[in-house]
């Protein structure tokens, strides 16, 4: 039965506020270690608490998904774990979740290549307008001035990008045991960012202060072990349209935990152009 309702949203509210949370940790530390490095201890750590979780409820076993698990490490893992510790030393962390908010509007454009089932129509076209204007609020400024903050704020939407094909794979292919799904991936992207982390990054890139291992830690077990797992199982029981909603949640706590940690508090502007892009998701991907 699809998921709708109480029983989506709070899933989504659980996902939506660990991965938020993601951005503030992320940008704490991006500014420390080199982004393959970053992107593979991330997905270590993750998939050491997937394959904890499943030692411990006797969960271990399942089918070999190879296939699934070197797409989704790719698509949702390695690559926008990469392209997001790149963006987060040049943007601030509230900027970069409101620009991640139109992930939804790039899952409604594959969605209607991809899925039959989900084909858009005009109010959805007009909403994927209206949320790339949106970006282009946040950005505009940046764009002129030619700051760094601009790039971060494409390599965030190219991590989106990422991640919508992703999700439409997933929801196509609808993989089975969620579980085991997100241990291969994790562990597909851990290890391919680690063989990429030796000719990219250099060797006293795992050289960090305890605190950084900390960080990443909490990023791999709590924003990422987590929150996958529960994507996964969402993604079998729910469009792909309304699991890719999860990108409503995270602006918020991405926004208030960088006030709080990094004293980094969004701009006028900025809260006006994720206004005109969550309006645009809600839009695209709102019931007709």
């Amino acid at each position: 039965m699809t998921l709708t309702g109480p029983a989506l949203w709070w899933r989504l509210l659980v996902i939506g506020g660990l991965w938020g949370a993601s951005f503030p940790l992320l940008r704490l530390v991006a500014v420390e270690m080199p982004p393959f490095a970053l992107a593979a201890l991330r997905g270590s750590f993750a998939a050491l608490a997937v394959f904890a979780f499943l030692v411990l409820t006797r969960r271990l076993g399942g089918p070999l998904q190879l296939r699934h698990w070197l797409v989704l490490g790719t698509t949702n893992g390695w690559v926008p774990n990469v392209l997001t510790a790149l963006a987060l030393d040049r943007i601030e962390a509230a900027p970069a979740a409101l620009i991640h908010a139109a992930t939804p509007l790039l899952v409604a454009i594959f969605a209607s290549v991809l899925l039959r089932e989900e084909r858009q129509g005009p109010r959805s076209v007009a909403g994927l307008l209206l949320g790339f204007a949106g970006i282009a609020v946040i950005l505009g400024p940046d764009a002129v001035a030619g700051r760094a903050s601009f790039t971060g704020g494409l390599l965030i939407l190219a991590s989106g990008v990422s991640y919508a094909a992703g999700t439409v794979y997933a929801r196509r292919v609808r993989p089975g045991a969620p579980a085991q799904l997100a241990l291969g991936q994790q562990v597909v992207s851990g290890a391919a960012a680690g063989l990429l982390s030796a000719p990219f990054s250099p060797g006293e890139a795992y050289d960090q202060p305890l605190w950084i291992y900390g960080v990443v830690a909490v990023l791999g077990v709590f924003a990422s072990a987590l929150p996958l797992t529960m994507f996964l199982s969402l993604l079998a029981r729910a469009r792909a349209t309304d699991a890719g909603m999860v990108g409503y949640i995270q602006p918020p706590f991405a926004a208030a935990l960088g006030a709080l940690m990094l004293g980094e508090v969004p701009s006028t502007l900025v809260l006006a152009g994720g206004v005109v892009v969550l309006a645009g998701v809600w839009l695209a991907t709102g019931r007709r």
